[in-house]
């Protein structure tokens, strides 16, 4: 298995070669957009789209595309942005509910004051959970491509990485991949790739983040600050505990040993307001909502993010997102 991990790194470093060569060409851009909600007087973050939903694998034309297309997006004189944040969504989402994500995701860092553009990655969480994680692991693989070919391209501009729910086992993919693939290129000399993670309610075992696992060691190797937000009341997680048999990293934070160094645990059950419907679409079926009735905070699997008036696009609370923020600021 290493050796076909090694492989596959060999054939994407090649590819990462040729797509610095053939970035100077610019390619069209199709993006969704964004209504200003409450913060009409402030300039929305900038937000792009990537997506493995219809393009499973990157090829070079695609990865070549995705790279052109966003940097035209954040700026039409193709300059590189100082930061970028990438969002990942989680379990049973739609295109469309992955979209609805990155525009509430979008106008919560407005509300908090943060115009670092985003992008949001899209992939099919929508199919049976087993599978799902399956679709995880492979999108992270392929989030590598893109984060080494947009490096490549602008060495400077730091990478964020927010995800929610299982979003974090295309966290965990993407940085044991990365880990694997720059293995001593990484020195005490030379910048880590990943600036800063932050992870949502996070529906991956939390002994994985130990010191000495293949996410724990990329952690402390390629990641300078990571930050796991965590609730214990979190509705969602309480039943991902039950079904899977383990302690959601989400739920109860971070196991008893060895760490990363870099790894910080944050409680934010008082940021996830006592609303059950954070998308304010009426259903209660789409993240876990309909499994209990809401009580107080910290009830609720989706608020991370913010919250909506109910059938309305209006944001009536920022979340957690707020913390992401402010992290961001002490760097």
């Amino acid at each position: 298995m290493l050796k076909q991990i090694k492989n596959y790194y060999i054939l994407t470093s090649i590819i990462i070669a040729i797509v610095v060569i053939s970035l100077v060409v610019s390619m069209p851009t199709a993006h969704g957009t964004l209504s200003s909600e409450t913060t009409k007087k402030q300039q929305q973050p900038l937000l792009s789209i990537i997506s493995t939903r219809d393009t499973p694998i990157f090829t070079l034309a695609h990865l070549t595309k995705l790279v052109n297309d966003t940097i035209m997006k954040f700026d039409k004189n193709k300059t590189c942005p100082t930061d970028i944040a990438i969002y990942i969504h989680g379990f049973n989402k739609s295109k469309d509910d992955a979209g609805e994500e990155f525009n509430r995701i979008q106008t919560s860092l407005n509300v908090s004051k943060s115009h670092i553009p985003i992008i949001g990655f899209s992939w099919d969480s929508k199919v049976p959970w087993e599978l799902a994680k399956v679709n995880a692991k492979n999108s992270g693989a392929e989030l590598v491509k893109f984060i080494l070919a947009f490096k490549y391209k602008c060495p400077t501009t730091d990478i964020h990485l927010i995800a929610h729910s299982l979003g974090a086992e295309v966290v965990a993919s993407t940085l044991s991949y990365l880990d694997i693939y720059l293995n001593d290129k990484i020195s005490n000399n030379n910048p880590k790739i990943i600036k800063s993670v932050h992870l949502l309610g996070a529906a991956i075992n939390n002994l994985s983040i130990a010191k000495g696992t293949p996410l724990g060691d990329a952690i402390e190797n390629i990641v300078d600050k990571f930050y796991n937000l965590y609730n214990p009341e979190d509705d969602g997680l309480q039943f991902n505990k039950f079904f899977e048999k383990h302690n959601p990293l989400g739920l109860v934070g971070a196991p008893k040993g060895t760490l990363p160094l870099n790894y910080n645990d944050t409680n934010v059950i008082n940021e996830i307001l006592a609303i059950s419907d954070a998308d304010g679409d009426g259903n209660l079926e789409e993240c876990f909502e309909e499994y209990s009735v809401v009580l107080g905070k910290g009830d609720n699997h989706c608020g991370y993010i913010g919250f909506r008036q109910p059938f309305s696009n209006s944001l009536v609370d920022n979340g957690a997102i707020n913390i992401v923020v402010e992290e961001w600021l002490k760097h």
